[in-house]
């Protein structure tokens, strides 16, 4: 007996050679693990003898199961939820690979069994176990839409920006609502990297205020952006150092973006810009006067602007026609913070500080006090005094207050603001004292 499972031993190794079952029911429980193993690797064994190793207490024997393309449906529910991450991890690659190759007909018991186990696995407790179900998924069109959106939604980055980069199950109205959810900087970053982003998308990437996802979308040039988004972004970007690169490379600028650029980027992207084929003669004779003005101002020692300003850089001219444009609107009850943003976006800083002082009822120097201070909070609190929305607040933080990016106040999930009342109020009430006292 001993000499003939000697002899059925060596047979393991040759998948040439069949083993029946009772062959293979003979070595199930035999003492040597590696016996085992190699039994559970044959894709020439009955069900019955794969889902019994399934079940056996050595890992290395479970894990041959779950990366054996022979390994029956009910082996692949049981493996799902073994205690052991590595076996359930060679399962998620397995079953990633095996789902496009399968009728994706409810009705077929192939299809819906593994679509159970791999939720099973997107379920898991270990984010490597579900960032391998994405990964197997990102690029398969026919992945069951429910398992796309649970691995999109996921709080671990690792586990939604696969799926989010690249998986052509998501519509641009399910990336609307993942951004709007909040998600991490990380995971918004992904959606800007997309192949063929849409507009609104877009859009709403820009209205998250956070930068590495804005140049992430600026860097990928088939993403679709309005040309009033871009307008607003350019109107941002001043004190976005990351930003500058990318809005020099963008295609399709007009020469009154490529202009606007060249106000704020460094020299050797201003030349970069200047050189490109795609501007009018005009357009780049203008851009290499920016070129030369800037050397010779270099050359001279005198200082340029900053991009944040104080009451002395703002022209008194535009400030007092600010003020007249505003009492005419306010007049005729037609002031909204649709006029502000729109202001932000031209980069008309001036009618932007004067108009939301109007409509919060704010005095205009503690509002010159928050931006000089570059104070979120504060420009947060402003913000909500004048009844803009959260989300306005976050374009507000940037385009006028040149917030730094780490320190942005974000809406919270719910579209809400990032604070209490009587919070936004203490810093209405101390900035307004700080101006009044200087």
């Amino acid at each position: 007996m001993t000499q003939a499972k000697d002899q059925l031993i060596r047979l393991l190794g040759q998948v040439d050679k069949a083993i029946g079952y009772e062959q293979a029911r003979d070595l199930l429980d035999h003492p040597d693990v590696d016996v085992r193993c190699a039994l559970a690797g044959r894709e020439d064994l009955e069900p019955e003898i794969l889902f019994y190793l399934a079940q056996d207490p050595e890992t290395r024997v479970r894990r041959a199961v779950a990366v054996n393309p022979a390994a029956p449906l009910k082996a692949n529910k049981k493996l799902a939820k073994d205690a052991e991450d590595e076996v359930r991890a060679d399962l998620a690659g397995r079953l990633g690979r095996l789902l496009p190759d399968l009728n994706d007909d409810e009705k077929d018991k192939a299809y819906r069994t593994t679509h159970q186990a791999l939720t099973l696995l997107a379920r898991d407790q270990l984010p490597r176990v579900r960032s391998i179900v994405s990964e197997t998924l990102k690029l398969v069109p026919t992945a069951p839409r429910d398992l796309i959106l649970m691995l999109a939604n996921d709080g671990d980055a690792t586990v939604a920006a696969p799926v989010l980069q690249f998986s052509p199950v998501l519509s641009d109205e399910d990336l609307s609502e993942i951004i709007a959810s909040s998600p991490l900087s990380a995971s918004l970053t992904a959606i800007s990297k997309r192949e063929g982003v849409g507009y609104a998308v877009s859009d709403a990437i820009f209205h998250t205020g956070d930068t590495s996802a804005v140049s992430a979308l600026l860097s990928n040039n088939s993403a679709q952006i309005r040309e009033e988004t871009l307008d607003a972004i350019i109107a941002a970007a001043p004190s976005q150092s990351a930003w500058h690169k990318p809005l020099v490379r963008r295609t399709e600028l007009s020469a009154d973006a490529a202009l606007r650029i060249a106000g704020f980027v460094a020299d050797h992207l201003i030349e970069e810009l200047a050189n490109r084929a795609d501007f009018s003669p005009e357009t780049t004779a203008r851009l290499k006067d920016v070129v030369h003005s800037k050397l010779k101002k270099d050359q001279s020692n005198e200082p340029m602007l900053a991009p944040d300003f104080d009451s002395e850089t703002l022209d008194p001219d535009a400030v007092a026609l600010a003020h007249q444009q505003v009492a005419t609107l306010a007049e005729d009850d037609l002031l909204e913070p649709e006029h502000v943003m729109k202001a932000l976006d031209d980069g008309n800083i001036s009618f932007a500080l004067v108009a939301i002082a109007k409509l919060g009822g704010i005095e205009p120097a503690a509002i010159r006090a928050a931006v000089n201070a570059r104070s979120a909070k504060c420009l947060q609190a402003i913000s909500w005094k004048g009844g803009f929305s959260a989300q306005d607040a976050v374009h507000i933080q940037m385009a006028l207050g040149r917030v730094p990016p780490d320190e942005i106040i974000t809406p919270r999930p719910d579209g809400a603001y990032n604070a209490t009342e009587s919070e936004m109020t203490w810093q209405l009430e101390l900035f307004t004292e700080e101006a009044n006292a200087g």
